[in-house]
């Protein structure tokens, strides 16, 4: 229910797309399939340069390191503000459970009852709760030792991937 969380991480992501866009089109005119997106290491480096803010780095359309980040701040009001008010953008409208059965695409007709319901989630990629549509822990366990008969076990839909068990999402 975090608007916080979802202004930073948006306002992250447009910081990140508008120096890596400028910084990788060397790469881009010599190979047009190049994306760096792809890359999972961009958050060190990127925030490396909006840090040390080397000129010959920052792309000529911004007067300062500051015009780039103001811009993405407007860019990220902008975007919010698109769908209705800022304080209705909460990060679980984005960060939704995706939690599919393994025989909801196969048989895609009995697909609305063997998925789990789409419900926000807290957390994300970049928390210790890490949580995001299409990956997540397949478990939980807190064991302490000399205590085992205490532990806990989750597993976020429950132990029975039958649909037709009692069972079936009941940890959901």
């Amino acid at each position: 229910d975090s608007v916080a969380y979802r202004l930073v991480r948006t306002f992250r992501a447009e910081v990140v797309r508008s120096v890596l866009t400028f910084v990788t089109s060397p790469a881009r005119a010599q190979d047009p399939s190049f994306d760096y997106s792809r890359s999972m290491r961009t958050e060190g480096p990127v925030w490396e340069l909006v840090s040390q803010q080397p000129l010959h780095l920052l792309d000529p359309r911004f007067a300062s390191w500051e015009a780039l980040l103001l811009e993405a701040v407007d860019a990220t009001i902008a975007q919010l503000t698109e769908g209705g008010a800022l304080a209705e953008r909460t990060w679980g409208e984005v960060n939704r459970a995706r939690i599919l059965h393994p025989l909801a695409s196969a048989v895609p007709l009995i697909h609305r009852w063997l998925n789990m319901p789409e419900d926000s989630l807290p957390g994300d990629v970049y928390t210790p709760r890490a949580h995001s549509p299409g990956t997540g822990p397949s478990e939980r366990m807190v064991v302490s030792p000399g205590h085992e008969e205490d532990g806990i076990l989750h597993m976020p839909t429950g132990q029975s991937a039958h649909p037709l068990s009692p069972y079936f999402g009941t940890m959901h």
